[in-house]
């Protein structure tokens, strides 16, 4: 989409009983920036009646990813998103 760098910021959601650390470093090395880069991570509370199916040592948690004076690119995406649906016969 041809978006500057400068202009995403990036944010770590894991349960507090994850590996914070680990993945927070695993999604700086996937989007290439330094950990120090990522805005502060979300913590999510843990619930031990919950069963969920995202644990282990491959759980990395969720990246949020933010677009500043993003306007014009929420634009192109809805364009981009109607068009496939209405292609698809997908809207009445």
């Amino acid at each position: 989409m041809e978006i500057p760098r400068e202009r995403l910021k990036f944010r770590v959601m894991i349960h507090e009983s994850a590996d914070v650390d680990g993945a927070e470093q695993y999604w700086a090395d996937f989007v290439g920036v330094e950990r120090a880069q990522l805005q502060r991570t979300t913590l999510k509370k843990h619930n031990p009646k919950t069963v969920r199916k995202n644990i282990g040592a491959e759980y990395r948690g969720c990246l949020i990813v933010r677009v500043s004076a993003s306007c014009a690119l929420y634009r192109r995406i809805e364009g981009a998103w109607c068009g496939i649906v209405g292609s698809a016969g997908l809207t009445k």
